[in-house]
């Protein structure tokens, strides 16, 4: 993807380290403010986490991040992400669960293994949501909108901090003192997500269904771990809905739309150039040197690898400090996850619980939790170093609103596995593979019978594959977890203790995801600094 080659070793203002899409964001808004922005990826293909690749023969699959449900309509309007290729085909519905039918009129659904199921073609809204809990137990439909409005009002506490430099937890429950508010911030420090789905809710189905997959990054039965929540709440409500869902050409169109929107504000991207050395002189980051010897000077340089990668690989240690060093080996990366990927002779056959008369081209999704427990015990598993034995699961089936993901017959599948270990206790992920790969693929079985002998390949991407892939330390996909004390101002900041260098990528705040906050801030962060002469 190289334009051109720098005609000198002063040509730029900035460099940036890492063609993931916070790094193509934050390239995009340094470009528009005039500045001659250089970015630098050690793979063959931009994108980083937000990638679209071949599964198989004829199959292609989002390889690692797999929906778009955060991007931030700011950085779709500035970058004009639409005019460069940004086409999403199967979105959600606004103020709608995520459950049941977008706007496309395909479906989500969770099922239980006793054959009852959340959402289907029948969910339009809440109030379909709500005749469903009632099924259930008529108190817990009753509650149903106070849990809403509770989750409301968590996002909105967070949402004005997402697209600027982030508040202490001091200043941020300052800012809700004397509101009711202040009980929703109090509420999601000291209780846990089981406490507070206890608290609402009596019937297992419905604490199933209001617990969410990966939104929290340490023991769900841990006071604290509803934070995160609620900053994915604040990062979701900054994203319309017509550019969330299934995108045409996978995750990997993202990347590709936010790339051309950089080269058209003159941004230059040279792929299969790896960084291995930050260069600094007298306490400021002045360039960098590649694997193969050459070096690039600037008068920026940003980072958009984690924090980790970036402290303990990319520096000498007499550059940093030992006190940096010290924060770089104390940030935690304990949340994994796993990435299964599946071609397909054809289509999951969930007519145990929709009839068998249901259109299965209609159906896009399915969530697999069955229980609080279920949930609780797959995080044990994972504390414990074991690859779990109960896999809780986001499934997409992106083929059906992307026919162009495949040539010829069949279907693509894409599942994230919440919580794996980044480590085994015994053995090693290469070794537990085919193991952990026979656990999925029969967890998913046994809610869509057909389903083993419908594949045609599959891939598992465990932790080691998405840091060796990816770059991602102990393949953590927001680079560090985003639990207490690892979010807002205690997060990586964008400016580091070197002079000249600064962070961008999903180790600062807002944290993880493919929504570009990170990119966006740290831009800004720069341009502040630029016009107070800083450099």
């Amino acid at each position: 993807m190289t334009t051109r080659s720098p005609s000198s070793l002063s040509e730029y203002d900035v460099i940036i380290i890492g063609a993931g899409h916070n790094g193509l964001v934050t390239a995009s808004y340094l470009a528009m403010a005039g500045l001659a922005v250089v970015v630098l990826e050690r793979r063959n293909v931009i994108g980083g986490g937000a990638t679209t690749e071949t599964l198989s023969p004829g199959f292609m699959t989002s390889w690692c991040a797999q929906t778009a449900w955060g991007l931030q309509s700011k950085i779709v309007d500035d970058l004009n992400l639409a005019d460069h290729g940004l086409e999403p085909l199967d979105t959600f519905l606004p103020r709608k669960s995520s459950m049941g039918v977008g706007a496309q009129g395909r479906a989500r659904i969770q099922p239980f293994p006793d054959g009852t199921y959340f959402g289907g073609p029948d969910v339009r809204d809440d109030t379909d949501i709500i005749a469903q809990i009632r099924e259930f137990s008529k108190r817990d439909a009753e509650r149903y909108p106070e849990w809403i409005s509770f989750w409301a009002d968590a996002a909105a506490i967070f949402r004005p901090h997402v697209l600027c430099e982030p508040p202490s937890m001091v200043e941020l429950t300052a800012s809700v003192r004397g509101s009711s508010r202040a009980l929703v911030l109090d509420k999601l420090m000291t209780t846990s997500h089981v406490e507070l789905v206890n608290e609402f809710f009596e019937d297992e189905h419905t604490k199933a269904f209001v617990t969410e997959p990966g939104s929290h990054e340490m023991d769900p039965s841990a006071p604290g771990c509803m934070l995160c929540t609620a900053i994915f709440g604040a990062i979701g409500s900054g994203a319309s809905a017509e550019h969330a869902g299934i995108i045409r050409g996978g995750m990997g169109a993202i990347s590709d739309a936010i790339s051309r929107a950089a080269h058209s504000f003159g941004v230059e991207i040279r792929t299969s150039e790896p960084v291995i050395r930050v260069i600094v002189e007298e306490g400021a980051a002045v360039g960098v040197r590649l694997d193969s010897g050459e070096e690039i000077r600037s008068r920026v340089v940003v980072s958009n690898a984690d924090p980790k990668r970036t402290f303990l690989k990319l520096f000498r240690p007499e550059d940093i400090g030992q006190s940096a060093l010290a924060r770089a080996r104390r940030w935690t990366t304990k949340s994994g996850c796993l990435k299964f990927m599946a071609a397909m002779r054809e289509l999951p056959d969930m007519s145990r619980y929709l009839g068998n008369n249901y259109d299965r081209n209609k159906f896009v999704g399915m969530k697999i939790l069955p229980s609080l427990d279920y949930y609780q015990r797959s995080w044990n598993d994972a504390a414990a170093g074991m690859p779990t034995r109960y896999p809780v699961m986001g499934l997409q089936l992106p083929s059906i609103a992307d026919p162009g993901l495949v040539s010829g017959d069949g279907h693509t599948l894409g599942a994230y596995i919440t919580y794996a270990a980044p480590k085994l206790e015994n053995g090693n992920w290469n070794t537990a593979r085919q193991q952990v790969a026979d656990c999925i693929i029969d967890t998913i079985n046994e809610y869509a019978p057909n389903f083993r002998d419908s594949l045609l390949d599959w891939t598992l991407a465990t932790p080691t594959d998405i840091e060796e892939r990816v770059g991602m330390t102990a393949g953590n996909i927001r680079h560090l977890d985003m639990i207490p004390g690892q979010l807002l101002s205690e997060r990586q900041p964008y400016r580091t203790t070197i002079k000249h260098f600064y962070m961008c990528g999903a180790g600062t705040h807002p944290g993880g995801e493919v929504h570009g906050a990170p990119g966006h801030n740290a831009a800004h962060a720069i341009l502040n600094d630029r016009e107070q002469g800083v450099f």
